[in-house]
């Protein structure tokens, strides 16, 4: 009897530490007591409280892991969406991008506690600079100071290429003057006199440029210009007087149809590469109202753009050669040009541009016979800005200045390069 008590007394004691909660099996065949059915209808023990409590405290932290989980797949999300950007831009140094998607994680400490269980704001939406950072951790991404205006410029002097699905309109408006002067032989009476002849030509052109971004690194290009001269005509007889005259004339300029093709991305000293082939078809008039115009002449023309980056800096050149066809017996010669140049990133709004661009072409052939002296030389030396003025809107200006006798005096153009998705 004394050894079942002692054994009572260590089960009621076990019992009321929570180690033991059914009866020992060597008492199986004592019946229950009172106070044991009493005891198991009891409250729960003070270790059994503890232990729904830690219970609840690993539940309320493994909510916490999963919003940090959360935190970090976000901003991962935005470091993609910021290096999928620059590259689309074509930014050669995306290794800083990738390095910072590495790091988003390591950038929130594994255990940092979660201040609030609160959904974050969205993300800024494609083309929107974002506002405050989201949370502890995030960051903002300046889509504007993005898409800077180096590579807007770039994009509308062609040698960068447009994403897929993207499109720009590019309405122009440039001035062109020129001046040549020729001597010339006049009949005079029954002499033949030896005439000063000047000529002066002002003109104007309004352009609408198309560039639509194509998958596999492609673009196509569309162009019509419209045409408007003024040119006036002095001739200096000497003894014989001074006449001079007048005359206005206008028209459609031929239409451009070309696809061009990122060839070689940028990587060490190999700089990108882009070909491109255009067709120009010569559907506007050569002549109207006895003034001759710049268009009618079809032609084919190919050319290789190479961009070299080193921030803020970018180098371009191009080398180019134009086939021309005949059409109503008179055919242009070819051409083969070349340009150097520059562009510098002034600011994330502003880009500058200095370039030298040098063309030759061949004699011009009527019915087949080469004209005597009609061939020419036109270098050009440029200097342009550009500006972001909006999201989608940039306003970009080119002052041209003639270097050889066969160049125009100066021209300007005005671009205003506007961007649509599709």
């Amino acid at each position: 009897m004394r050894r079942i008590r002692s054994q009572t007394m260590l089960i009621s004691a076990l019992s009321g530490i929570g180690l033991l909660s059914v009866s020992s099996p060597s008492l199986a065949a004592d019946p229950p007591s009172r106070s044991g059915a009493s005891a198991a209808t009891r409250k729960p023990t003070a270790n059994q409280a503890n232990i729904a409590q830690l219970q609840k405290r690993m539940n309320e932290l493994d909510r916490q892991l999963a919003a940090r989980d959360a935190l970090i797949a976000q901003l991962q999300k935005q470091a993609n969406d910021l290096e999928r950007r620059l590259n689309a831009l074509g930014t050669p140094d995306t290794a800083a991008s990738r390095g910072a998607t590495g790091k988003v994680a390591a950038a929130v400490p594994p255990h940092a506690p979660v201040a609030s269980a609160q959904p974050h704001p969205p993300a800024a939406t494609d083309g929107q600079p974002s506002k405050k950072p989201a949370g502890p951790g995030s960051f903002s991404v300046d889509v504007e100071a993005a898409q800077r205006a180096l590579e807007r410029n770039l994009t509308q002097t062609g040698a960068l290429l447009l994403p897929a699905g993207q499109i720009d309109f590019e309405p122009s408006f440039s001035f062109t003057h020129r001046e040549v002067s020729n001597p010339s032989y006049y009949l005079l009476g029954a002499n033949l006199v030896l005439a000063s002849q000047q000529l002066k030509r002002d003109e104007m052109t309004g352009s609408l440029d198309v560039k639509v971004g194509l998958p596999w690194d492609s673009q196509l290009e569309f162009g019509l210009p419209y045409i408007s001269v003024h040119q006036r005509l002095l001739t200096d007889l000497g003894d014989g007087g001074r006449f001079a005259g007048s005359a206005n004339a206008s028209g459609l300029g031929d239409l451009s149809v070309g696809v061009a093709k990122t060839l070689t991305r940028e990587h060490g000293w190999r700089p990108d590469l882009i070909g491109r082939l255009t067709y120009i078809v010569g559907n506007g008039d050569r002549i109207n109202n006895g003034v001759a115009l710049p268009a009618g002449n079809p032609a084919a023309q190919v050319q290789l753009v190479a961009l070299k980056r080193q921030d803020p800096l970018a180098f371009v050149g191009s080398l180019s050669y134009q086939k021309a066809f005949e059409k109503d017996l008179i055919k242009q010669g070819d051409q083969v040009g070349f340009s150097l140049g520059t562009m510098l990133a002034a600011s994330p709004q502003t880009s500058l541009q200095f370039s030298f661009s040098q063309t030759f072409a061949q004699k011009l052939q009527i019915n087949g016979s080469k004209v005597p002296g009609s061939e020419q030389t036109v270098g050009m030396f440029n200097v342009g800005a550009s500006s972001i003025l909006s999201k989608n809107v940039m306003f970009n200006t080119v002052l041209s200045m003639g270097l050889s006798n066969d160049a125009p005096k100066y021209a300007i153009q005005f671009t205003l390069p506007i961007r649509f998705n599709y």
